[in-house]
């Protein structure tokens, strides 16, 4: 008996009554809105809430809405989206509000950084293609090959001169004995420094310094001239008297040059600096062969004084060019014109 109550009492509920309603054509719409506002409730006789058995949905399905849309029976309310004030907030790129003419590009790019498509006002483009004739590269929105490789565009003509005008007044006049292409500068330090696309931007090559040094430029005495081209070794070139460094042990290349620098202070100190067994040189031990106190020029002047009293033509006054190419032609390799040279200049000593 209670099972039949059950039933009889469930038969009362909104769902038997939507049911009767959707097969007798009534108005279910209506009836779902007095359900919503209330006047309908679910009830058991305990007074616990019905739920309901899910039949119909309580929406519409799209294929529906579309349908009646396309039939004409129903109206589609467009409705705002959700970040419609973001969208609006939103402004467009720098590069379409600017105007080339009248922007200045430092306030736009004052220092290196990455490359940002919506400030560049230039139709960039980059990439490959396999027939670039019928498809151009890519543009410069979302191109990542322009984000991978360093650019200059902080390095233009006007902001260099703009950033060369504010430290001119810190800077002093170049010498103007300087301007003159034949001037030789003392010292010259040369390096070099790599650009390249990998892993890392730094190149072990880079820290190598080279450092070039006129060594008459260092006002040497005759001995502290000969004892500096002794310990430089084969770093000093004998034709070009030029003294030639290179410094690459350390991990900087201000770490190298700071030891070149090193060096050639050492060098300059060393060759300065006289030791008490340096007074035991003798002529044997110079670097070089001396025309003052030589054989040759006793044995020339002894010659000399003979012609005079044979009665030739001597001319005593060209015995310190003979001095000269002779020492040039001891210390240096024998070539030829240093063969024909020292004929010449012996002819003439004597008067032949």
């Amino acid at each position: 008996m209670h099972r039949l109550r059950l039933i009889s009492t469930r038969g009362k509920s909104t769902l038997a009554e939507k049911l009767k309603s959707a097969a007798g054509g009534a108005d279910y719409g209506k009836s779902k809105q007095n359900f919503a506002s209330g006047s309908i409730t679910a009830k058991d006789e305990r007074g616990a809430d019905f739920r309901e058995l899910y039949v119909m949905p309580k929406r519409k399905l799209r294929g529906q809405t579309q349908l009646e849309q396309a039939t004409g029976r129903a109206e589609y309310k467009t409705r705002s989206r959700f970040d419609i004030a973001d969208r609006l907030a939103e402004r467009p790129p720098r590069s379409e509000e600017m105007d080339p003419e009248k922007q200045k590009w430092s306030d736009v790019w004052p220092a290196a950084r990455t490359f940002a498509s919506s400030v560049v006002p230039l139709p960039v483009r980059m990439g490959s293609r396999p027939n670039v004739e019928k498809r151009a590269p890519f543009k410069k929105e979302g191109n990542l090959e322009l984000v991978k490789i360093p650019n200059f565009l902080h390095l233009t003509p006007a902001a260099i001169k703009m950033h060369c005008d504010a430290i001119k007044k810190f800077c002093t006049p170049y010498p103007p004995e300087l301007l003159s292409k034949s001037t030789t500068l003392p010292i010259q330090v040369q390096y070099s420094t790599y650009i390249h696309q990998g892993t890392n931007i730094r190149d072990i090559r880079s820290r190598v310094v080279t450092m070039i040094v006129d060594v008459e430029s260092l006002k040497l005495g005759d001995v502290a001239m000969e004892k500096f081209i002794r310990l430089a070794g084969d770093r000093f070139d004998e034709k070009s008297r030029e003294l030639t460094i290179v410094t690459d042990r350390c991990h900087t290349r201000k770490q190298n040059l700071d030891y070149a620098y090193y060096l050639l202070t050492v060098l300059y100190h060393e060759a300065n600096k006289v030791e008490q067994w340096a007074e035991l040189k003798e002529r044997s031990d110079n670097l070089k062969v001396e025309f003052e106190g030589s054989s040759t020029k006793t044995k020339l002047t002894e010659l000399i004084e003979k012609a005079k009293t044979a009665g030739l033509a001597t001319d005593e006054k060209s015995i310190d060019e003979f001095g000269k190419m002779w020492k040039e032609y001891r210390n240096t390799e024998e070539t030829v014109e240093t063969t024909r040279e020292y004929g010449r200049q012996m002819r003439k000593l004597l008067g032949i």
